[in-house]
């Protein structure tokens, strides 16, 4: 599993847990993290493309828009048609083509790089990494091509970004490419976090379980907290009526009708003559 704590004392990773096995301190409620590596090729990772066309396309629109403006606002509807029919909207495209085109170059050359992914109780972190820098790789990172003492480091640090869970304002998740979108505010991605398949249980366990009661932000159903169930209604009792208590008779009181002569009236009573 990846999820893991930190030790302070002797600076290890251990199994997550009470106490440290090594020095037996012991570990804070905030030391488990879910921690590990992956390997990524700019030139065919697509997060890095939507974050090249996040910017590409609405500054070519905002291009092409401004100059419908000026032109609607010089010439009417006219020049506008006009600017249409002419070649700047395939001018706009083939320049459009041509960033594209030096952007791949730029992503392939880059070469591989390296990102550390931490998930804990503050938030969600990354670190990326370039490794075995060569000069052409640095710069194409916008990067010094020599790094004051770091000339033989076979690793070199990139970046970090963060977010916290508070600032979190939508999840969106890739469950196929086993990767989880976290944006803040929730039209813009924040991190892109490339999970592997052993640590992304225990990366949708923290998500349900810092997110999943928030009702502001938007989550999958497979993320929300199952909430408390709701309380069963309980009917009233059913109205009893007293039952009529049945005589009883006893033995002796049978024995005693059953021996006890008629009387004369009732003889009489019967319509028969007593003399006969």
């Amino acid at each position: 599993m990846a999820r893991t704590a930190y030790c302070k004392r002797c600076g290890k990773e251990v199994d997550a847990g009470e106490m440290c096995p090594f020095c037996g301190t012991r570990l804070g409620k905030n030391a488990a993290h879910a921690a590990w590596c992956v390997e990524r090729i700019p030139v065919k990772d697509w997060m890095y493309w939507n974050s090249v066309m996040r910017l590409l396309l609405p500054g070519t629109l905002v291009i092409l828009v401004l100059a419908l403006l000026a032109e609607g606002l010089s010439g009417g509807i006219g020049a506008v048609e006009k600017l249409l029919s002419s070649a700047f909207p395939a001018v706009l495209g083939v320049l459009l083509a041509t960033v594209l085109a030096v952007v791949f170059l730029i992503l392939l050359f880059q070469g591989k790089e390296l990102s550390d992914f931490v998930v804990d109780s503050r938030g969600v972190h990354e670190t990326r990494y370039l490794p075995d820098p060569t000069p052409l790789k640095l710069i194409l990172r916008m990067r010094r091509p020599v790094l004051s003492g770091e000339e033989d480091a076979r690793v070199v640090k990139l970046g970090e970004r963060h977010i916290a869970w508070k600032d979190v304002a939508r999840v969106q998740l890739w469950p196929e490419k086993c990767m989880a979108l976290f944006y803040a505010p929730a039209w813009w991605l924040r991190i892109p976090v490339v999970c592997t398949p052993f640590s992304w249980e225990d990366t949708m366990d923290y998500v349900r379980e810092k997110l999943g009661k928030k009702k502001k932000v938007s989550l999958p159903a497979s993320l929300r907290a199952p909430g408390p169930a709701p309380a069963r209604r309980r009917s009233a009792p059913a109205r009893r009526f007293p039952e009529p208590e049945a005589e009883q008779l006893y033995m002796e009181e049978l024995t005693a009708a059953e021996e006890t002569p008629e009387s004369p009236e009732t003889q009489e009573s019967d319509g028969a003559d007593p003399l006969t």
